[in-house]
């Protein structure tokens, strides 16, 4: 019981919500533990903003009708989230064209798309940038991709902010002399297999276990097996856990069942998590 305490004081969970929409970002501040009264979730990344253009070297950042009605029309629920702790990143996504994180893009450009992302988590007063180098019709250049990471952590108005990536299949971008891993700040492991082995490599990367969530899908993983995945992540001393898309899965009911078995795995088994309108 000592262990699951000293988790349950540093515990973190994530969650990726899928085009949102507006009340589906309010419910995530709704989902209590109801040994503290606080939220279930730390940190809610809104999936995803894009990256769109023609040619690599000239990238444009655009906000689909979701993530605009959100950060355009409706940020109050932002600042709801915020004033209770919880921090709102947005994820850049490349939307099949021939521009993103990892193209072939000159330094120049990768520091213009860079400076570019931290402008916008300015304007919208958002915590951080979560990467997600998908969907681009050209990838795989470490360099650039290592530059672009360099070019927000260097920005001075991103100093305190988060700097997290969806990690899967990544290796060619955590070797030096562009290890993605001194960058970073935050990783989410996003192959659903279940397994904290998904993280390790990620330790040998230079990533801190403290730095390191396992994603966990309600589409492909039980509550019961949440519960499971979770108790392996606490025992492994990894951070915590992100769920992806249960706003596609779950409504609120299912959803706070769902987490209780994940926070009963975290701090006990007398633990639960309810939803609170």
């Amino acid at each position: 019981m000592a262990f699951l305490a000293s988790f349950a004081a540093s515990a973190r969970n994530v969650v990726f919500l899928n085009n949102p929409s507006p009340q589906d970002v309010k419910d995530v501040g709704h989902y209590l533990v109801s040994s503290t009264g606080k939220p279930f979730f730390s940190d809610l990344v809104l999936f995803a903003a894009n990256i769109n253009g023609s040619k690599p070297n000239a990238p444009v950042l655009y906000y689909n009708s979701e993530m605009s009605a959100i950060l355009k029309d409706n940020i109050d629920i932002v600042r709801e989230l915020q004033q209770k702790g919880i921090k709102v990143q947005i994820s850049y996504l490349g939307n099949h064209q021939n521009a993103g994180w990892s193209c072939n893009m000159s330094a120049s450009a990768a520091t213009k798309l860079g400076n570019a992302m931290v402008a916008e988590v300015v304007k919208y007063d958002l915590n951080g940038i979560s990467v997600d180098d998908e969907y681009s019709s050209c990838s795989g250049n470490a360099t650039a991709f290592y530059n672009v990471l360099k070019a927000i952590r260097a920005n001075p108005y991103f100093s305190g902010k988060t700097l997290s990536k969806a990690l899967w299949s990544d290796s060619q971008y955590f070797s030096s002399p562009t290890n993605a891993a001194t960058q970073l700040t935050e990783g989410y492991e996003m192959t659903y297999g279940g397994s904290v082995s998904y993280l390790t490599p990620y330790v040998g990367y230079g990533m801190l276990k403290s730095n390191l969530f396992l994603g966990i899908s309600p589409q492909f993983s039980s509550a019961s097996q949440a519960g499971t995945i979770s108790a392996s992540v606490a025992s492994n001393g990894y951070q915590g856990v992100m769920i992806w898309a249960p706003n596609a899965f779950l409504n609120t009911t299912t959803a706070a069942a769902y987490y209780t078995q994940i926070v009963k795995a975290q701090v006990g088994s007398t633990e639960s998590v309810t939803y609170v309108p």
